[in-house]
């Protein structure tokens, strides 16, 4: 008896349809397959590192020096009286503004609030040293807080501030000036 050997047999394809649309099973799962591959490769990312070391020095290269002695500050407070209707300068505050540093740098000046607006009528302040004056800037008006960051690049050494209040005629109790003083120190 002999065997017959088939070749070739053709199978029944098998179509998934849709509407008035046959669409293969293979073409289906073949669609199937380059979508899920191209939402893989759309999640795809690479991820860099970095790190950072912080060293704490005392003082940045621009800082406030104590003229009783001589100490770097990063803040300090201040009190002066002032008089209504009377014009108060107070030339050589308590602290000043130091660059102990061989090079120039960039710092930035803003004054941020005052309390009791009603009390100033002007101000006035001045950073200098015996040879420049690095910032020098005058309200007439109270502005509008906080103001905008003025630049000053102070030299290696020491700079006086110069303060000068105007009060108002009906001038009572007190006032706070707050300024932020923002130093590039590379």
């Amino acid at each position: 008896m002999s065997k017959m050997i088939v070749i070739g047999k053709k199978e029944k394809k098998r179509a998934i349809k849709m509407g008035r649309f046959s669409v293969s099973l293979t073409t289906l799962l073949m669609l199937a397959l380059v979508v899920s591959t191209g939402t893989v490769l759309a999640v795809a990312y690479v991820v860099l590192n970095y790190t950072s070391t912080a060293t704490v020095v005392p003082n940045p290269y621009v800082c406030f020096i104590k003229w009783a002695d001589g100490t770097k500050a990063n803040s300090f407070d201040y009190s002066v009286n002032i008089f209504p209707s009377v014009q108060t300068v107070d030339e050589n505050i308590t602290y000043g503004l130091e660059n102990w540093d061989t090079v120039l740098h960039t710092c930035y000046l803003s004054w941020v609030s005052l309390t009791t607006t009603a009390n100033i009528a002007s101000f006035n302040m001045t950073v200098y040293n015996v040879t420049n004056t690095i910032y020098s800037q005058q309200w007439d008006v109270m502005p509008s807080f906080p103001t905008a960051y003025v630049s000053l690049t102070p030299a290696n050494g020491n700079y006086t501030i110069m303060l000068k209040y105007t009060a108002t005629a009906p001038a009572t109790g007190s006032s706070d000036f707050a300024f932020d003083l923002k130093v590039d120190n590379p």
